[in-house]
């Protein structure tokens, strides 16, 4: 009998640990950030990280469009209004498949269900938009009410997502920062009640969607990207002290 030949000494060492990839659920949770939290730890502002990428945009503008166009073409609101539906209701269908966050979706979801019921029992096109223009109102008016009791709304949020900046309330300086930033997000809420409030009081259904469009991801993308840089600006004024 041949004696066995030694193994090699590539065949002795331990082959290295595959690393596995993060759970799908995981994956998801990170695919589907958006806003603030998708940006605020980021060195370069992303635009696509901000809106979401094409998904984001996708599942924001979707809806919309799709009621105005079957609205215009058909002025049948029961189609229209169902048809914006059914596009939410594919876009949560999709998350469920691939185990992502639902609740940008969800939100949607409730937005555009309330819309559309409230269109198919008045009849009227416009009354689809109403629960976002009392949305954005609420909104308004909640963001500008934190400001004088001392809690900005965005330096609020920011100090939870960013933990460097989670003393902001104790530097006078910070505090002035973001409260500057929280009237730009109070003043994109306040531009959209007032552009689109007069267009439902008169009925311009068409008019309507392209200016909730037009005021959605475009505008939220720039103040985004502005409080990023007063954030950044934050950040370095920490590092040199």
């Amino acid at each position: 009998m041949s004696p066995q030949s030694p193994p090699s000494p590539e065949s002795s060492q331990p082959s290295p640990p595959r690393q596995e990839p993060p759970p799908p659920a995981a994956q998801g949770d990170q695919q589907s950030r958006r806003g603030l939290g998708a940006v605020l730890h980021e060195e370069e502002f992303s635009v696509a990280a901000a809106i979401g990428g094409p998904r984001g945009i996708a599942e924001s503008v979707l809806p919309t469009l799709v009621f105005v166009v079957l609205y215009v073409t058909t002025r049948s609101v029961p189609w229209a209004a169902g048809a914006a539906v059914g596009v939410v209701l594919v876009m949560l269908l999709l998350r469920l498949v691939q185990r992502q966050s639902l609740s940008t979706v969800i939100g949607g979801l409730l937005g555009v269900g309330i819309g559309a019921v409230l269109a198919v029992r008045t009849g009227d096109g416009e009354d689809f938009y109403t629960p976002g223009i009392i949305t954005n109102a609420v909104a308004c008016v909640v963001t500008i009410g934190s400001i004088p009791l001392g809690h900005p709304l965005v330096g609020v949020i920011v100090g939870m997502l960013d933990p460097r900046v989670a003393h902001w309330r104790e530097d006078a300086v910070m505090r002035r920062i973001y409260t500057r930033a929280t009237w730009l997000f109070a003043a994109l809420y306040g531009a959209k009640v007032a552009v689109q409030l007069p267009l439902l009081l008169t009925g311009q259904v068409a008019a309507l969607g392209v200016a909730k469009i037009a005021m959605g991801l475009p505008a939220f993308a720039v103040i985004t990207y502005l409080v990023w840089l007063m954030h950044r600006s934050v950040l370095r004024r920490l590092q040199h002290e």
